[in-house]
């Protein structure tokens, strides 16, 4: 629950304007909170007020100062530093230490969700051991879907029907997979690249308002925090499709199965340096308005 300490509030009404809820109203004597129970928990009263009158029922420990402005990295040099961050296939055969897969899941947790919601929950493999046994069954998974797609591929050939859109995108998956049941076979890790530590993000169905935004954005907080702890780290999107088509595999992971496994990378220390930024091709935008030079 949300309360106001009536007794340092100012009634200055910064709390008010910034309620995402607008459950904060004015009062004659006070600040008060009309309906508590509509309160999304997101601080922001809290991170406005200079009095700190706000109190939160979960704990108030974790609203610390933020920094100051001679600690935000200037534009210039942080936008570099998005640029730097490039997927890493190739590992040192060395432990990421449990501290630091601590910190990435802590970025993830700070992360925005929708609605507050903060529904994403976090698996945390480390350990060829573990990570050998994540790979077989998930290729074994990868390659019956592949052959299951390869039948309709055919099928649509032989009756000289053009392939379904959702098709086209994936016409080349099962060679793709084939090739890396291949490998594997072989002693080489072509889907999980031999990492040491795997990072999954799910979340319980429909508890999320927007799941795979929240997971996206929790992700992307964890992959560039990794990279200041001298970590690199790959999406792997490949391995989500198997999870989510394999019980052992979600069953093996701890991944309960009303939920829905939706982002996964691999985290360890680079077996190579990177000497270039990111090249991308233009961005293909609409400015609708008035923008000033």
């Amino acid at each position: 629950m949300i309360s106001i300490d009536e007794n340092i509030c100012t009634k200055c009404g910064l709390c008010i304007s910034v309620c995402v809820r607008r459950i904060i109203q004015e009062r004659e004597n006070s600040v008060q909170i009309i309906d508590p129970a509509m309160c999304l928990y997101c601080g922001h009263c809290k991170a406005v007020c200079p009095t700190d009158a706000p109190r939160f029922s979960l704990g108030n420990e974790e609203f610390t100062p933020v920094p100051s402005k001679e600690e935000i990295p200037p534009a210039a040099p942080f936008f570099r530093f998005l640029r730097s961050r490039r997927s890493l296939r190739l590992y040192q055969d060395k432990p990421v230490e449990k501290e630091k897969l601590k910190m990435l899941i802590e970025a993830g947790r700070f992360a925005p969700t929708g609605s507050n919601r903060q529904a994403c929950e976090y698996v945390v493999v480390s350990g060829r051991n573990v990570l050998d046994k994540v790979c077989t069954l998930a290729i074994q998974s990868l390659q019956k879907q592949g052959k299951a797609i390869q039948e309709v591929i055919d099928q649509h050939n032989r009756l000289k029907k053009p392939l379904p859109e959702e098709l086209t995108s994936r016409q080349n998956l099962p060679a793709v997979w084939e090739r890396i049941a291949q490998k594997w076979a072989g002693g080489v890790d072509q889907l999980l690249h031999q990492a040491p530590a795997l990072i999954i993000i799910h979340i319980k169905k429909n508890l999320a308002t927007t799941p795979e935004v929240d997971a996206a954005i929790a992700s992307t907080q964890m992959v560039l925090l990794a990279e200041t702890l001298s970590l690199g780290t790959c999406y792997i999107a490949f391995l989500i499709w198997a999870i989510e088509n394999t019980e052992e595999l979600k069953k093996m992971l701890g991944i309960p199965s009303d939920h829905k496994a939706l982002i996964a990378f691999t985290v360890g220390y680079p077996a190579v340096e990177y000497l270039k930024l990111v090249a991308r091709n233009p961005a293909k935008s609409t400015w609708v308005g008035e923008f000033k030079e």
